[in-house]
């Protein structure tokens, strides 16, 4: 495996609420070289507020750095209205990635703090075939647009939204071609939603050209699902932790990824362990170098 470890940053963005504020982060060339100095190379694709494309690919060159792909986020359900407005969103995102020389993307489901499922996170609340289908169409109708611009979107389960499941997961999947959508495992997600992880990644393993590898304490999931806690208490009780710190077993779950796999191994730590954001990515860059 010739895997490039990459990190999202979002441990800089973690807020005291259990949610993300990416305000939080140091300015854009800080934290890329905060970044590269604890020992990554690459780092997930968003261009900073105030900045145009040959601006940040300019900081990036300046700082050291290579991109990784980025992250669409669905703002709908396929049937809320606003169809029309998340697909011309996602050809304008695809578009810009496709400038950065990218040519695949995350995408996952919006949620919000009052959302039903992150009020009773890693469950499947709530679950409705029908809206599955629903978000399936629109799946295709964004993956079309974003095909169209030479960037291909792969599916993202995340607990808290309403593709969250195994089962959801799958059906998406099975639903639409490879050439038109791949697959962006979340090591930590999927196992929150009682996910085989390792199973996911074997059998969808030639959709896969990037991981989110998160690791987390089922523990603490656990705990949350008998206290009915919602998605902030758990995330604050513990739940997300530095690669290697937590309950995952994250070598055995990516091992099922081709020996031929040469994406990216891209880091995200939600709310980091080890307080400081710098020294949680700096044990972050070790551990992942070392395992992989």
């Amino acid at each position: 495996m010739t895997a490039k470890i990459a990190l999202n940053p979002i441990q800089w963005m973690a807020s005291a609420d259990g949610w993300l504020d990416p305000s939080l982060a140091p300015a854009p060339k800080e934290l890329l070289t905060q970044i590269k100095r604890a020992g990554f190379d690459h780092v997930m694709s968003e261009v900073p507020a105030g900045f145009d494309v040959e601006q940040y690919r300019a900081l990036l060159d300046e700082v050291g750095l290579a991109l990784a792909p980025g992250y669409f986020p669905c703002r709908s359900d396929g049937r809320d209205g606003n169809e029309d407005t998340v697909v011309a969103a996602a050809a304008e995102v695809a578009r810009t990635q496709a400038r950065l020389g990218l040519t695949e993307i995350g995408l996952g489901l919006g949620m919000g703090k009052e959302a039903p499922r992150v009020l009773n996170p890693g469950q499947g609340h709530d679950a409705d075939p029908s809206r599955v289908e629903a978000v399936t169409a629109l799946i295709g109708r964004i993956c079309d647009a974003m095909v169209a611009e030479g960037v291909r979107p792969c599916l993202h389960p995340h607990v808290g939204t309403w593709v969250e499941t195994e089962e959801e997961g799958r059906a998406v999947l099975d639903a639409l071609p490879e050439s038109k959508l791949g697959f962006l495992p979340d090591t930590g997600h999927l196992a929150w939603a009682g996910a085989d992880v390792a199973g996911l990644v074997k059998d969808y393993a030639d959709r896969i050209p990037f991981v989110h590898v998160k690791d987390c304490r089922l523990s603490v999931a656990a705990e949350g699902l008998e206290k009915g806690w919602d998605y902030r208490q758990t995330v604050l009780a513990g739940l997300w932790v530095e690669p290697g710190r937590g309950e995952l077993d994250l070598t055995g779950i990516i091992g099922n990824l081709p020996d031929a796999f040469d994406g990216w191994l891209m880091v995200e730590v939600d709310r980091p362990d080890i307080a400081d954001p710098y020294e949680s990515a700096q044990a972050s860059a070790r551990w992942m170098h070392g395992a992989f």
